[in-house]
């Protein structure tokens, strides 16, 4: 009896409220490479940037 009531509660649920992907809210972060970055005078800078933020590591 409780695995039916379970069963028709994850169902009304999913009705609801939507899936989300766990891959599409963790951001991607990685060292990237800039020709002129404006922190090093515009001479060339590695980067450590994440997706959707900004870049926090600055290596001229």
């Amino acid at each position: 009896m409780y695995q039916k009531l379970e069963a028709l509660g994850s169902s009304l649920l999913e009705r609801f409220v939507p899936k989300v992907s766990a891959a599409a809210a963790a951001q991607a972060c990685s060292w990237k490479y800039f020709p002129t970055c404006w922190q090093c005078d515009y001479r060339p800078c590695y980067a450590y940037c994440c997706d959707g933020a900004a870049c926090t590591q600055v290596q001229c």
